[in-house]
């Protein structure tokens, strides 16, 4: 299940499973008037789909944090559905921390999340693609090769801090290779800037092979989304992070900073990203080796390579009724 206007519309019935989208907004920063809609179109979706769950009798119903996961995993609870959550995010988001204490279960990104969060906890991690687990450590090389990406659509703060680095980059030694994503409308605008670096670059609004640019990588330049942290630590890549500052509770600034403490990541402001700050915090580090060696251990050794493994343990229990008796499946 999943809301009428998220990503799910296009990519669920792409994978051949069934889907059923419900009409939601969000109530967090909406006017009065806006809340109240949000509020009562949350109702209808709690009564929709606790009649779907009695005609299809679910085993068990997974929420993942979205807006449908509020209404979808109320319902179940409501009917006595074993119901359980996955939370991404080392900083909980609203829905799951309100979930939480409701549901059997909770299965958790890191020990970061855990006091954070009420329930029942596993900490699983996140499931991660199986080819960034395969990647070898950085190569470090003679060259350094630098991924700058902001996720599908870029990030615009991020082009423009590159765009204003090149001349700095163009000096960096040991020389920079650039591999940018730079998203569709900032394209243009990161290619004519790339037209006065010194070095190899390749811009795109989107790369397909994400794991084989990890693969080239000695260092990232990113967001600090769930999915693209637990990606990181699987490959074994440092970065510099710049969380994004509008995210829901600020929960990428938490992100971050669990890898920052870590030592397999520096964080960057967002506010404070310009050309100048940029550029130092590169150079710094591709300088490095020994330290850019050791982030990449660092991240590596936050890597939980059976996430998806535990998560369906968690849920095999759920349904067999096991749960109770194990201490922990992760």
């Amino acid at each position: 299940m999943g809301a009428s206007r998220g990503l799910e519309r296009r990519l669920v019935p792409a994978r051949g499973y069934p889907l059923r989208t419900l009409a939601l907004g969000g109530i967090k920063g909406a006017s009065a008037v806006g809340r109240l809609r949000s509020a009562a179109a949350a109702g209808w979706a709690v009564l929709r789909c606790a009649m779907w769950m009695l005609r299809e009798r679910p085993d068990v119903v997974i929420g993942v944090g979205g807006y449908a996961s509020g209404p979808a995993v109320l319902a179940a609870v409501l009917l006595r559905v074993p119901t359980m959550v996955l939370e991404q995010n080392h900083f909980p988001g609203a829905t799951n921390r309100w979930l939480a204490p409701r549901v059997d279960a909770v299965c958790l990104p890191s020990e970061a999340a855990r006091a954070r969060i009420g329930g029942r906890h596993f900490v699983t991690g996140n499931p991660v693609r199986r080819e960034f687990f395969e990647i070898d450590p950085p190569r470090i090389a003679d060259d350094r090769c630098l991924l700058v990406f902001g996720g599908s659509r870029g990030a615009r703060s991020i082009n423009r801090a590159m765009c204003a680095a090149v001349d700095e980059l163009s000096r960096v030694r040991p020389r920079l290779n650039i591999v940018h994503q730079t998203g569709t409308e900032d394209e243009a605008s990161v290619r004519s800037a790339y037209a006065t670096y010194a070095g190899a670059y390749e811009a795109r609004p989107f790369f397909e092979d994400m794991a084989a640019r990890f693969a080239q990588a000695d260092l990232v330049v990113c967001r600090a989304g769930a999915t693209t942290l637990s990606e990181l630590c699987a490959a074994g890549r440092p970065a510099i992070l710049v969380p994004y500052p509008l995210a829901a509770d600020d929960h990428q600034s938490h992100n971050a900073e669990t890898l920052r403490q870590a030592g397999s990541a520096v964080v960057l402001r967002d506010g404070d990203l310009d050309g100048p700050s940029l550029a130092r915090a590169v150079a710094d580090l591709v300088g490095d080796a020994d330290r850019l060696r050791t982030m990449a251990r660092a991240a590596r050794g936050l890597a939980r390579p059976h996430a998806a493994k535990s998560i369906a343990d968690v849920a095999d229990a759920l349904m067999s009724g096991r749960l109770e008796q194990d201490n922990d499946v992760s």
